[in-house]
């Protein structure tokens, strides 16, 4: 059973961020019912059933749980506007809280540094957590468990220093030969480096045939599936970690997907650019475009700036100056039924990006 109270608190603190028209507390478990398909809340709070299988229910059954969200908005004479951010926000709130005892995969995230709003897990609640993505086999906790264990194996490279191993040193040293206390050192070294060379082959041959989460970006935000727990992470970071990965299964397409989400959550001239580059639909183009005009950011301007040729700083009028940056893009020519649409789905970026937005890179 969930506590509603806790998770309508949730949620009204999160619009309070995102809105200046906030539902009341009240209103807010009256939604919390709609959206779980209950007249009323009364009826909700007598449930003693409301569980993850109602909630999958709820996501599966998405066209219905919109339509009762907005008739519930019109009864309480909330705006519609609301409904989107509604339904993202309790998706988020229970699917945090679903994992017993205590352990939440937004926590978790928050946990390793990769989510916002940063906290520490007690010793116990980090073992239960860590347990818990070692047993199970969902993508998004296959996911979680590498980023950690992933971790866990970089913290180890930064501990050991193998900057001047030597393969030489270290045959001399297993044939016997007698070294010097330099020698043995970088010998030691090469040891280390071997070890680590081993823990790397190991973590990429146990994620060799999981499934990690990804985020599905075209689909979430043509409203085919709801957000899972990639949404919620910093997707820069995971783009950059999972490039690096050398896993099989991270494939051309599920780096185009982490870059799209990285660009929603944190939308810059370069990156919303890059988005663009490589689209085929003309409709996703403007979509991006008019998501960036909401963003006060215009991809169809040129954004140039100088830099020193030498040392690739900004230029201060002294040395030799290079313009660096990108190319507007071209709007492609659609009809006005397509740029309806278009704006239906950077409307829709938008209050994702409401919702899952990280704190700026410092």
């Amino acid at each position: 059973m969930y506590n509603l109270s806790s998770a309508a608190h949730a949620v009204l603190q999160q619009l309070k961020k995102q809105n200046t028209s906030v539902p009341t507390r009240a209103q807010i478990l009256e939604l919390l019912a709609a959206y779980f398909d209950y007249k009323t809340y009364a009826s909700f709070k007598a449930d003693g059933s409301i569980n993850q299988e109602k909630l999958k229910a709820a996501i599966a059954d998405g066209a219905l749980a919109h339509a009762r969200l907005l008739n519930r908005l019109s009864e309480l004479r909330l705006p519609a506007s609301l409904v989107d951010l509604l339904k993202q926000s309790f998706i988020q709130q229970f699917q945090s809280a679903k994992l017993e005892p205590k352990v939440s995969l937004l926590r978790i995230a928050q946990h390793l540094g990769i989510a916002p709003g940063r906290i520490r897990l007690t010793a116990k609640e980090a073992k239960a957590s860590y347990a818990h993505l070692l047993t199970n086999q969902e993508a998004d906790s296959v996911l979680l468990r590498y980023v950690w264990q992933r971790m866990e194996l970089d913290a180890s490279l930064d501990d050991d220093d193998t900057g001047t191993a030597s393969k030489y040193w270290y045959e001399q040293r297993q044939s016997g030969a007698q070294l010097s206390t330099a020698t043995l050192e970088w010998a030691n070294q090469y040891e280390r480096y071997l070890i680590v060379q081993e823990r790397e082959q190991n973590l990429i041959t146990q994620f060799s045939n999981k499934k990690l989460a990804r985020p599905n970006f075209t689909d979430v935000v043509q409203g085919k599936c709801e957000p899972n727990i990639c949404w919620y992470v910093d997707a820069l970071y995971l783009l950059h970690l999972l490039g690096e990965s050398m896993l099989e299964q991270i494939t051309d397409d599920s780096i185009l997907d982490w870059g799209y989400l990285a660009s929603l959550q944190q939308p810059n001239h370069e990156s919303l650019v890059e988005s663009v580059y490589g689209l085929d639909d003309d409709v996703e183009v403007w979509a991006w475009y008019l998501f960036g005009l909401s963003q006060k950011i215009d991809i169809t301007a040129s954004n140039y700036r100088l830099i020193n040729s030498y040392t690739g700083e900004e230029w201060d009028e002294y040395g030799p100056a290079e313009p660096v940056g990108y190319h507007g893009i071209n709007l492609p020519a659609i009809s006005d039924s397509q740029k309806h649409e278009a704006k239906l789905i950077a409307d829709r970026m938008q209050s994702l990006m409401n919702l899952v937005k990280q704190p700026a890179q410092k």
